[in-house]
């Protein structure tokens, strides 16, 4: 820390030396002098940027006035930038000059009449203005000055914050110990997670360590084996004396020896005892005995030399209390209690000012709103760490680098959380208890999110005590006590550290969501549970019917989690009904008993057949549930659909287990493959057409991709370099030579150029190429080939582009542009870039041309060939677009993944920070409407962007292997087909990046994807040389936007049930409910995020749930139920209880408005959503045959996935009807 900045003149360095020698001397030992071999600017350093850096993280600066100060710019600038900074200044005269005007209003301090007055005067000032030696301490503003997970050390000390009073608390404590007697151990209690470790490491010792009567010793922890650890913190010269002592005293005469010291004065001994619970839960039995003997005899010496500080967590002070090793030890307690938001705002501003970082405006604030719990401490500290080692190079941290790179506190929870479990590597039966605890731990709240409760600790099963421990010791669960006068493990308790770990680690939510419709069933049945419990004689308040079928289901299949209240409160409803239906039963008569005994093995051998069966179907569906939800396996979760589909003789059950392979597979069918003769280099498509260009070496091939016939086909004297469709599904190819040929129509091909042409263009139309070397550029007509005209130019062309109807834009690698007319002569303009452009973009309109170089944009005026406005980006460009509409650009640096997007008329940016993809990119691309554009890259993902708000609107995870993704965009811009090597492609939807397809898979790694046929086909091809041809039938997509309807209604709400609803949910137990919607066959009520559909004679659904509270709903036909909230739509079989979709995200966010017509359409104003439940049509063939058809799957008895095969794909598909294209033989 450069606490006290010097601010002088070079001709006064003997002078600034002395100051720096006296301020060292009264302490300071946090200095800034620039000429200090120790505390100066390091060789190789920026002086002007580490001078300001320095002024940024200072206390106070001490000008030293002189003529040549005064007369000085630098001074000047480092007077001025501290002012601005709001840093003490205290001027010293040293000789006789005229200050400046910026500190006429400064109180200043004379050294010439009497420099030792003048001193004093100046130390005195300095600690009247809070700048006390005693609290400053050395730090290296190159540091991070956050420790992250770890404790603060000593070392940490000028950057600690937050506990100052707990501090001097701490300290006095020890002192009046010293001085008045009585107990010489103070214990440090706090909860899990308060930072006992921190403020005694880097709050107390380092300033007891400056206090000359106290010796204090490094801190040591218990660990397995107390005593030799106590030794190894002990100086080597009295080390012995423990170690090789065998009796009680070894301790207290080594203490004697260290407090003897050099200088005749006796000092106190501190010995720092860090988590003294390990006595408890980690040191070996004996080990422990012989520390707390040594321990408790040194302390009762009577020279009274030594005294001890350790750190307890609360829940253990019990424990510790009834040891036996600690016994009766005699101690005073020292409690610590919970953070506010000021000192959570210290800890993250104060550092960052030491360290010369600066903080954005509204960082500090979100990120104290994030930390509203009893262990936000170590968790901000680690993402403030996180801060700092990915984003301190700039000197500023942003509230973007926050929130969106590392994620808020959330970010840092996942990846701990992930670490932790990986490293402990649990058995498959600890993560069953695991999950187990953790269903324990949570609770739903009405508006369907996770929040924390606590468990007992003897509630746990102690098989998995250390796997929660150690979350415990990572500061992801919180261990404290039910009161606090309680210590025992009897009234311990377990909490989760921040409710974002129910949100933001995968795991975890994968494994509530799966067990949602039992937590939210439990949760609901408890007060029920409770209000029988009060009144057990009010046979009313029992469950029957469904209710307790679902309630006995539960308690077989989830028992132990029930808790003794409930699970009596189904005994008692269990014992009703069962006496209920025997007084019915014994009303029954007539039955023949030989009847019976005949028929009942004939009954029994089918009832046992139908339980298998539906065992089966039961299994398949939570395996395809769990497959799609948890795991986003939805090729293996479609196949298990299919199963279920094919296993059920039910028509409903059969339809409901369809819709949800066709909500999955999108309408997207497979309609050929294609083998080609070797693996693609380059490929080339037209979106308007339905053919393909694929080359290899030095052959390249133009295919049909209706029927998959070859069209043309050539080969060049060297490899393809590139090639091109023109119109009429001609060909333009350039080879590595540079020969350039056109070819694919009816005529012969034909050369059109033998060698050096280094790139070619076509027109919009594709009627006109373009083509350059070195000396100039070349336009030929097509598709006759004709040559038009040539521009000489004695320049190397980095390339051209066709702007407008006749003209070309030419630029060379050295920056000069040309504009031509095609037919002239000679360029009708010149101009230079001033850089070496790299590329360029054409506007839309034609007349304007964007150019960029290494880090600058440049947009230029092609009819007046002049540059219009030049700017600068921060990190290289790799790539610039056009928004459409022409009022934005967006520009791209592909390793960093920064996105900027700037303003055309003006190249200010829209934003004052980057917009970040989370990796590197691969591509990026504005959508038709200039709304939004989509990134993809590094990192798995896709992501849509709001232009105008410059933030995410959507994010997809295309590759959970987390490999590049490439996308590219449909021509209406409603579309994403993304891909990736191993995960294939999909396609998706825009906006909200819903998946609207299965994955588009090869049996080798899929090399790329494209549109074709006005976006309606699909191509994909691999490096097993395969081409797939697939069709979309976009009636039958999930989702996509839609015009604002005009027809459509207000949201139906939840209503209180009338008299008669109202009794028929009492008798069925679903008290609280409101009427969401009625039919003739059915109503659909609601509690917050839950839904039950009454079917007739009151048959009750199971819980249907959203991950929000429940906004609305609709009975659709057949026992299916939508419903849907604020930014959620989800569709339920309401028979069944089974969820026949994934929770799906909305852009029609707090809809005002909706229709259902067998789908939903909900709509705000003119933004409307429309979703699709799409049932396949499977006729004359199972459900698992049509879904092998239409994806090119299987799944073999085990589960396994497969990629069929061309031959397998084909022996398939071949029906009366016709061959698929590349099924000829």
């Amino acid at each position: 820390m450069s606490g006290i900045f010097i601010s002088h003149s070079s001709r006064d360095s003997a002078a600034a030396a002395d100051l720096a020698a006296r301020l060292r001397a009264q302490g300071y030992q946090s200095l800034f002098l620039d000429f200090d071999p120790a505390d100066g600017i390091p060789a190789g350093r920026h002086w002007e940027r580490e001078i300001y850096t320095r002024l940024r993280a200072c206390s106070g600066v001490v000008v030293l006035c002189s003529p040549h100060s005064m007369a000085s710019d630098w001074c000047f600038a480092e007077i001025t930038h501290a002012r601005a900074l709001g840093k003490q200044l205290f001027p010293v005269i040293i000789d006789p000059c005229e200050l400046r005007p910026v500190l006429l209003d400064t109180q200043t301090v004379d050294l010439r009449p009497d420099p030792e007055v003048g001193y004093a005067r100046l130390w005195s000032g300095m600690r009247s203005a809070g700048l006390d030696p005693a609290d400053s301490f050395d730090w290296d503003v190159h540091r991070s000055p956050y420790p992250g997970l770890k404790s603060f050390q000593a070392a940490d000390a000028a950057v600690y914050f937050g506990r100052e009073e707990d501090q001097r608390r701490c300290l006095d404590k020890l002192a009046q110990m010293r001085r008045y007697g009585g107990e010489r151990v103070l214990v440090l209690v706090g909860s899990s997670g308060s930072g006992k470790s921190s403020l005694v490491r880097a709050g107390v010792i380092p300033r007891l360590a400056r206090m000359p009567d106290w010796q204090v010793l490094a801190p040591m922890r218990p660990l397995q084996q107390p005593v030799e650890e106590l030794a190894r913190v002990l100086p080597a010269d009295v080390r012995s004396q423990l170690t090789q002592g065998d009796g009680d005293q070894a301790l207290a005469a080594a203490v004697a020896a260290i407090a003897a010291g050099e200088g005749g004065e006796r000092q106190a001994v501190l010995l720092v005892v860090d988590q003294l619970e390990e006595l408890v839960t980690t040191s070996d039995a004996a080990a422990a005995v012989r520390f707390v003997a040594l321990l408790r005899a040194a302390l009762a010496g009577d020279a009274g030399d030594l005294y001890c500080l350790a750190t307890l967590r609360a829940d253990y002070l019990a424990a510790l209390q009834s040891h036996p090793a600690w016994g009766q030890m005699p101690f005073r307690e020292m409690s610590l209690g919970p953070m506010t938001s000021r000192h959570f705002a210290e800890i993250i501003s104060k550092p960052a000012q030491l360290a010369g970082i600066e903080l954005e405006s509204g960082l500090v604030e979100t990120m104290v709103q994030d930390t509203g719990t009893a262990d936000a401490l170590p968790l901000l500290a680690f993402t403030l760490n996180r801060l700092w080692r990915d984003f301190s190079d700039d000197g500023l941290f942003t509230l973007a680098e926050y929130t969106e790179r590392i994620g808020g506190l959330e970010g840092a929870i996942r990846q701990e959380a992930d670490a932790v479990l990986a490293a402990l590597k649990p058995t498959r039966e600890q993560i069953v208890e695991l999950r187990r605890a953790f269903r324990h731990m949570v609770r739903v709240d009405p508006d369907g999110q996770y929040t924390r409760r606590a468990v007992r600790w003897k509630d746990i099963p102690e098989a998995i005590h250390p796997l929660l421990e150690a979350f415990v010791k990572a500061r992801l669960l919180v261990s404290g006590q039910e009161s606090p006068q309680a210590g025992s493990d009897a009234a311990r308790t377990l909490e989760v550290a921040h409710e974002a770990l129910f949100r933001a680690w995968d795991q975890l939510k994968r494994w509530l969501d799966e067990d949602r419709a039992f937590l939210l069933w439990r949760q609901h049945m408890r007060p029920e549970a409770e209000t029988w419990q009060q009144a057990p004689e009010d046979k009313g308040l029992l469950l029957r019917g469904g209710p307790l079928a679902e309630a006995m289901r539960w308690q077989l299949e989830r028992n132990s989690e029930l808790g003794d209240a409930l699970r009596a409160f189904i005994l008692a409803s269990t014992t009703a009904a069962q006496r209920a239906r025997r007084r019915r039963r014994a009303l029954e008569a007539g039955i023949a008993f030989g009847l019976v005994a005949v028929s009942w093995l004939g009954v029994e051998l089918w009832r046992q057949r139908e339980d298998a069966h539906a065992q089966l179907v039961n299994s398949y569906w939570s395996g395809a549930v769990s497959a799609r939800d948890a795991s986003g396996d939805t090729l293996k979760a479609a196949h298990y659909f299919a199963r279920v589909a094919d296993l059920t003789p039910q028509p409903q059950a059969r339809d409901s287990a369809l819709i949800s392979v066709g909500v999955l597979g999108g309408g997207i069918e497979l309609t050929g493959m294609i083998a080609l003769p070797t693996a693609p280099e380059g490929v080339n498509t037209r979106t308007d057409e339905a053919v393909l260009l694929a080359w290899a070496g030095a052959d390249a091939t133009l295919l049909d991709l209706h029927s998959g016939a070859t069209l043309a086909r050539t080969t060049h004297a060297e490899a393809v370099a590139e090639a091109l469709i023109a119109a009429q599904r001609h060909v333009v190819s350039r080879d590595a030579g540079g020969g350039v040929r056109l070819w694919g129509g009816p005529a012969p091909a034909r050369v059109l150029a033998s060698a050096s042409v280094a790139g070619i263009a076509l027109d919009e139309g594709g009627n006109r190429l373009l083509g350059w070397d070195d000396g100039g550029v070349q336009v030929w007509a097509l598709p006759g080939g004709e040559a038009l005209a040539r521009l000489g130019l004695a320049a190397s062309i980095g390339g051209a582009r066709f702007v407008g109807v006749d003209s070309v834009l030419v630029w060379s690698t050295d920056g000069r542009l040309w504009r031509w007319r095609i037919g002239d002569s000679g360029a009708q303009a010149s101009w230079k870039a001033g850089c070496a452009v790299r590329d360029v973009e054409v506007a839309a309109d034609g007349d304007t041309v964007l150019s960029r170089c290494e880090t600058t944009l440049i947009r230029h005026d092609i009819a007046e060939g002049r540059v219009m406005a030049r700017w600068d980006s921060p990190e290289a460009v790799d790539g610039v677009h056009f928004v459409p509409g022409g009022e934005d650009i967006v520009s791209w640096n592909t390793a960093s993944g920064r996105v900027r997007v700037w303003s055309t008329a003006t190249g200010e940016p829209r934003f004052d920070r980057a917009l970040t993809h989370d990796g590197s990119l691969s591509r990026v691309l504005p959508t038709p409407d200039g709304a939004r554009f989509v990134t993809s890259g590094a990192g798995g993902q896709i992501e849509t962007w709001d232009v105008r708000e410059g933030a995410p609107a959507a994010r997809g995870r295309h590759d959970r292997a987390e490999a590049t993704v490439t996308a590219t965009i449909s021509p209406d811009g409603t579309r994403v087909l993304a891909w990736s090597g191993a995960a294939g492609a999909r396609l998706w939807d825009t906006n909200t990046m819903t998946p609207l397809s299965l994955p588009l898979q090869h049996v080798g790694r899929v090399a790329g994807a494209a549109f074709f046929d006005k976006g309606e086909g699909i191509v994909t091809w691999a490096d097993d040389a395969s081409l797939r041809i697939w069709r979309r039938h976009p009636a039958n997509e999930l989702t996509t936007p839609a015009p604002a309807p005009s027809n459509a209604t207000d949201l139906a709400r939840a209503a209180p049930p009338d008299a008669a609803l109202k009794a028929r949910l009492d008798a069925l137990g679903l008290h609280g409910y409101g009427l969401l919607h009625q039919r003739t066959d059915a109503t659909l009520v609601v509690a917050g995020p839950l839904a039950r559909r009454l079917g007739p004679g009151d048959v009750l659904s199971p819980p249907l749930t959203l991950g929000e509270g429940i906004g609305s709903g609709a009975l659709l036909a057949d026992g299916r139920v939508v419903l849907w909230g604020n930014t959620s739509v989800q569709l339920w079989d309401g028979i069944s209880g089974q969820p026949l979709s994934a929770l799906l995200r909305s852009d029609v966010l707090y809809p005002e408005s909706a229709r259902v017509d067998g789908g939903l359409l909900t709509a705000d104003g003119e933004l409307a959503r429309q979703w699709r439940w799409p049932l396949p049509d499977t006729a004359g063939m199972s459900a698992q045959q049509w879904l092998a058809r239409t994806s090119a799957t299987q799944m073999d008895d085990q589960g396994a996935i497969s990629v069929m095969t061309r031959a397998q794909w084909c022996a398939l598909a071949r029906s009366p009807l016709g061959t698929p294209a590349g099924c000829g033989e």
